[in-house]
């Protein structure tokens, strides 16, 4: 009985590991942009409203960019109308990003069921671009010595 409960446990196991695989690492959370305006701020980071720079697209609610005090490098969060105008936002990003893709890379993909994220270094330089519903978060670091603050600071959001 002993030897089949464990082979019972050890196969439960396998399949939720395997369904876990399948479908992705479940869900996240999506943050405000005055949330996230709140965590830069937080860090010390200079934040702007970024809205006015893009009044000609309107599927676009909200920007907020986040630099820090020496500008090493700037994240940009889009508020959209909607999660299906955000996926189309993050696809073309992705594509922008994969178009510059070079030999000597490293490159991650992950997604859940509302979230996508795409990181890419090359050439020292850092890119990312992460939608959560109808929020998108995207960097272009020209130096991917950046790439730590910017995980870190994205995973305090639990982005």
């Amino acid at each position: 009985m002993k030897h089949f409960l464990n082979r019972a446990i050890c196969i439960t196991a396998a399949f939720i590991l395997s369904l876990s695989l399948l479908t992705g690492c479940g869900s996240k959370t999506p943050v405000s942009s005055s949330a996230f305006e709140t965590a830069a701020t937080q860090k010390g980071y200079i934040v702007q409203d970024g809205t006015d720079f893009f009044a000609a697209y309107d599927y676009i609610k909200l920007v907020t960019l986040a630099t820090p005090q020496d500008k090493a490098f700037q994240i940009e969060f889009y508020e959209l109308n909607d999660d299906a105008v955000a996926k189309s936002f993050y696809d073309s990003n992705k594509s922008n990003f994969t178009m510059m893709k070079g030999d000597d890379c490293i490159e991650s993909n992950d997604s859940g069921s509302n979230f996508d994220i795409y990181k890419l270094e090359m050439y020292g330089k850092f890119m990312m671009i992460e939608r959560v519903d109808n929020t998108v978060v995207y960097v272009h670091s020209t130096d991917a010595d950046n790439k730590t603050a910017i995980e870190t600071f994205l995973s305090e959001l639990k982005y």
